[in-house]
């Protein structure tokens, strides 16, 4: 299911025969003016750490150019894997971007200038025994529309699965491989929840093995998120739905979800 071909697909690799201890999974949407310096950034920053990493760079059909500078970069820069798809919207790009990981963890963020990539080391030493750590973002200058989303989603969150999160649907955070891959199938393709889900299942099931770190909330680079009041809305129904489904796929997969119970362990 996960591995299926998306249209104009496009994918380099790093050596096959190296362990990995990170994944990073950045999704990308027209930001051809900043993502040369935030991938070189990242990738300098990952080097001085000492790990052996890929960058999953998801281009989800940017008509900006975008495309070129990454496709010059991973001819540069051999951790790189570059996948050019049609635009799926967010929540399908890494949802595919987690499906192609190949290290023991998987690091999400967003390649918009908001993460810096000394934020990573502060979830990568938090991690421990945890199988997800999420950024717990702080002094929010989002737009009110964004700040009102994520509030109703705190909120459904608790009232309808039970789990209270700061910021469950954080597109910064870093999670166990295995867990996450195991879960995905679960999932119905096409969700606009995939990060949410994942943050609840784990929460739900081992909240000792879940942690939240405080990280710096910073503006983006360059531009303006591409999500209208419009969208925004819409996107409010579909998370509400989507939750009332999955709160009905935990409590029938249970015997699938035994990964994350503390047997498990």
């Amino acid at each position: 299911m996960e591995n299926q071909q998306y249209p104009f697909d496009r994918v380099s690799s790093t050596s096959k025969n190296v362990t990995i201890d990170c994944s990073i999974v950045m999704p990308v949407f027209n930001e051809a003016g900043i993502v040369e310096l935030t991938v070189r950034d990242w990738n300098r920053h990952l080097l001085e750490m000492g790990l052996e990493y890929e960058l999953i760079i998801i281009n989800d059909g940017s008509s900006d150019g975008t495309g070129r500078v990454l496709d010059r970069l991973r001819r540069e820069i051999p951790q790189i894997r570059v996948i050019h798809q049609l635009n799926t919207g967010h929540s399908q790009a890494i949802r595919r971007g987690y499906s192609l990981a190949r290290g023991q963890y998987i690091l999400q963020c967003d390649l918009n200038g908001r993460y810096e990539p000394e934020d990573f080391t502060h979830l990568w030493e938090a991690k421990g025994t945890h199988k997800l750590v999420l950024a717990n973002r702080t002094h929010r200058l989002d737009s009110l529309p964004r700040r009102i989303l994520s509030s109703g989603l705190r909120q459904m969150t608790s009232l309808i699965c039970g789990v209270t999160l700061n910021d469950p649907n954080v597109p910064f955070r870093l999670c166990e491989t295995e867990t996450v891959q195991k879960f995905l199938p679960l999932l119905p393709l096409g969700w606009k929840s995939t990060n949410l889900a994942i943050s609840i299942s784990v929460a739900r099931d081992l909240p000792q093995m879940i942690c939240e770190v405080k990280i710096p909330f910073r503006k983006r680079a360059m531009g303006k998120s591409s999500t209208s009041l419009y969208v925004l809305t819409n996107l409010a129904f579909e998370y509400f739905t989507e939750l009332l489904t999955l709160r009905n796929l935990l409590k029938s997969n249970r015997k699938k979800l035994t990964f994350l119970s503390p047997a498990a362990i």
